[in-house]
């Protein structure tokens, strides 16, 4: 009975692994929004409706105020509303929100410590990778039911147990990856935001 249990487990661990692949896809091209809390998408929600009379030219207070509220008053209101101003908010502000803390300093001090180079395709080539194994162990864990390995470094493949922790191991491992790179990935979006806006401008209606 504990091998069928072990075997089951294998075959949902793999099955768990193959998920992960597709959510990391999902979450990454669709899904963005939903990893905010209740309190962000108020932010974002705030922010982008106060950014539409900013952008149109009228008196941006309104939208410096929220700025200040949500992000402290070191952050330049003109670099959130450049992040607003993209036709996804995915871009730039979602991230922005996410990570506000993190912007709390202003500008200068964040930058310094915000990555530079976008490592999400190696992030995502290493779930693949992971889910791979996985396969493999499952695999293994039936060819050696006919074929058991007979090298002494390869004996531990005829455990079915070891090949089901093995398999937990490389699934805890591709969510502890993806958390991670979209943390990353977040401060990395907000790295080029402010290389790319201008410092020293302000928003009709921003006091000098």
């Amino acid at each position: 009975m504990l091998t069928v249990f072990i075997y089951l487990m294998i075959f949902v661990g793999v099955t768990a692994a193959l998920y992960q692949v597709y959510e990391v896809n999902y979450n990454i091209n669709f899904a963005n929004d939903l990893k905010l809390s209740g309190a962000e998408k108020a932010h974002l929600d705030e922010l982008a409706q106060k950014a539409e009379g900013a952008k149109a030219g009228g008196d941006a207070s309104a939208f410096n105020q929220a700025v200040a509220r949500i992000f402290g008053p070191n952050l330049d209101p003109h670099l959130v509303l450049r992040a607003f101003s993209e036709e996804k908010l995915s871009t730039y502000a979602i991230p922005l929100v996410r990570r506000r803390k993190r912007l709390e300093k202003g500008r200068e001090a964040s930058l310094r410590h915000l990555p530079r180079h976008n490592i999400r395709v190696l992030m995502i080539s290493l779930v693949i990778v992971n889910s791979m194994l996985a396969q493999f162990l499952g695999g293994m864990s039936i060819f050696t039911l006919l074929y058991p390995a007979t090298s002494p470094a390869f004996t531990w493949l005829n455990s079915p147990a070891i090949l089901m922790l093995l398999t937990f191991v490389l699934i805890a491992a591709s969510h502890g990856i993806s958390r991670f790179d979209m943390y990353r990935h977040d401060l990395y979006q907000i790295g080029e935001l402010m290389r790319q806006t201008p410092e020293g401008h302000h928003l009709q209606g921003q006091t000098a």
